[in-house]
This record gives C-alpha cells, sequence and structure tokens, in this order.
C-alpha cells in the first residue's frame, strides 16, 4: 500500500478504527504484529508529524509508540517528531502525542527519555491490572472466564420446517391459561354488553 494511502487510513475515522487498530491493538509479542507495528513505522516514515497534529491520525501515533516491541524503534518515531516540536505544542492533539511519547524529554537526552518512558509503560501496566485491561480482558480482574447464560427459550420445529423459540413448559402452560382467563373475561364482557 502506498504511503499517501496509510496516511489518509490513519486520518480517516473508520478507517483508523477497523485497520490501524486491528495492527495496533493485537497481540504485540507476536511476530506477526511487533512486524506489522515495524512497516508500519517505515512505510509512514516522514508522515509521523502531520499524522500527530491530526484530529484522528494522533491516535494511530500514539498506538504505535505503545506497540513498537523495540526501543530503538520507539526512539525512531520520537526523534522524527521532535524535529517538529513547535508544531506539535501547537495543537491539544500533538501535546498529547509529545506527552505520550516522552518527546521534551528526547531533547534532554537518550537516558532521561529512556526513564521517562520505562515509567510511561509502568503507570500503563498499572491502570491495566487495576481496570483489568489485561489481554483483552476488559472488567475481568480475576482472569477467570464468565460464565454462559442459560436460553430461556427451546428452539422447536415448526409445521413448516423452521425453528420457533418457545418458552419453557412450565411458563407455557401459565401463558396459555393467562390467554384462557382473558378470552374467558373478554367473553364474560361481551355477553354482558349484548
Amino acid at each position: 500500500m502506498s504511503q499517501d494511502s496509510l496516511e489518509l487510513i490513519a486520518k480517516d475515522g473508520l478507517g483508523s478504527r477497523c485497520i490501524m487498530d486491528g495492527i495496533l491493538d493485537g497481540p504485540v509479542k507476536e511476530p506477526v504484529f511487533s512486524m506489522a507495528a515495524r512497516t508500519l513505522l517505515d512505510k509512514l516514515q516522514g508522515r509521523w508529524l502531520a499524522l500527530s497534529v491530526d484530529r484522528v491520525g494522533h491516535h494511530t501515533v500514539k498506538k504505535l509508540f505503545r506497540a513498537l516491541p523495540d526501543m530503538d524503534d520507539q526512539a525512531a518515531l520520537v526523534e522524527e517528531l521532535s524535529r517538529g516540536i513547535n508544531r506539535l505544542s501547537g495543537t491539544s492533539m500533538g501535546r498529547s502525542v509529545m506527552e505520550d511519547c516522552a518527546v521534551k524529554e528526547y531533547l534532554e537526552g537518550i537516558a532521561v527519555w529512556k526513564n521517562a518512558v520505562s515509567k510511561i509503560l509502568r503507570r500503563d501496566e498499572w491502570l491495566n491490572e487495576i481496570t483489568g485491561d489485561n489481554d483483552g480482558e476488559q472488567g475481568n480482574p480475576t482472569g477467570k472466564k464468565k460464565r454462559k447464560r442459560k436460553r430461556r427459550g427451546l428452539k422447536t420445529s415448526t409445521e413448516d420446517g423452521g425453528e420457533d423459540d418457545t418458552e419453557d413448559a412450565p411458563n407455557k402452560k401459565s401463558a396459555s391459561s393467562a390467554v384462557s382467563s382473558i378470552m374467558e373475561v373478554m367473553s364474560v364482557t361481551a355477553g354482558a354488553e349484548q
């Protein structure tokens, strides 16, 4: 895919959500996803600054930074961003990218930047532990599997060969007795009116 097409996808709300997030939210420790993130970094080289100040594109930049498995790849991304620090500081999206990628710390030195990035990663891991967002198990901090609910209705065959959802047998009796009670009341009421 061309560099222009990838940039347009990253700037598009639906394209970014469906395609870029599919790559960057995957299990980044698996070789397929880490290679895809690295390829994305290379293909969009020179465009990261423009994406960082875009309303939708800045999400892709932040997610790519977290998805890159190698600190050297993260440094390459931040180096490109640091060349346009004035442009980044001019928008709220750019400032958000500067904070999440520790761009100012990169300008102070590699050691300071690595320390800042490790703090950011520890903070993110701590938040994930608290919220239970580990490996797609959202809202389930214990890691236990959720129980499946029992179905209320049973599927039965209809006369024409299709399937019909009906209620359980005890509920069916109570429903038909309720219907017959209503029918009796209606016939009594209809007889009284005549």
